[in-house]
């Protein structure tokens, strides 16, 4: 009786595999997946006492998503923390629920430093020169460029450290001139967003009263699976 069940069972899935259009191979071979990269919000300043609300995501179309949200304090002042708020919606983009809610680190005071390069526009380079090395002595610290092309501006990460020079753990993505500031408080976090969701935005509240910053939002989703 076993036996015979068995072979029932079998013989279904092997018809079940042949209704779709896929032979036991196809089955068994490893499934590939196709990704895209989207900005949501480019990196923006965001003044005191003020809230940002995000763009709107349509990620009806994923199969699987995550935002990633970075920030950066670029003001003298300590900043005492920022809350920031991920939203998404089941249908449209006018009909939000929080997701999710946390705080970047509070009582930080930012180091801000200019760039030293002369006539170097550091993209594609793996070390920076500053003009002091005040602040700027942790290995694996993350800093962050402020651009006078303000999208441009990225978040680095320090591999090691000789004076006032700085060794990349990548290389630098854009060309930055000298005397551009650089401050070494940034922080980045990624969130993922359930599968059921249709849209996604983020929000950021700085409810200091003196601490400015710079934040952008992006996402990575999977349009496919073959």
């Amino acid at each position: 009786m076993k036996r015979i069940l068995g072979i029932t069972i079998g013989t279904l899935c092997l018809f079940c595999l042949l209704f779709v259009g896929v032979t036991p191979q196809d089955s068994l071979a490893a499934l590939t997946k196709s990704t895209a990269w989207d900005t949501i919000d480019a990196w923006q300043p965001l003044a005191v006492a003020t809230m940002a609300v995000g763009n709107s995501e349509d990620i009806s179309g994923s199969y699987d998503t995550i935002v990633y949200i970075e920030m950066a304090y670029t003001g003298a002042a300590a900043q005492a923390g920022v809350d920031i708020i991920v939203e998404i919606s089941s249908g449209t983009a006018d009909d939000w629920t929080q997701l999710t809610t946390f705080k970047s680190p509070g009582g930080v005071t930012p180091n801000l430093d200019d760039l030293d390069e002369g006539s170097n526009t550091l993209e594609g380079d793996t070390t920076i020169d500053l003009t002091s090395e005040t602040g700027y002595t942790t290995v694996g610290q993350l800093w962050f460029i402020v651009d006078t092309t303000v999208a441009e501006s990225e978040i680095l990460r320090v591999k090691s450290i000789s004076g006032q020079t700085i060794t990349l753990a990548q290389d630098a993505k854009y060309a930055h001139s000298d005397a551009e500031v650089t401050t070494n408080s940034a922080y980045q976090w990624a969130v993922h967003i359930p599968f059921a969701a249709a849209y996604v935005r983020t929000l950021i509240n700085n409810t200091d009263a003196d601490a400015t910053l710079h934040w952008r939002s992006h996402c990575s989703k999977v349009t496919s699976i073959q």
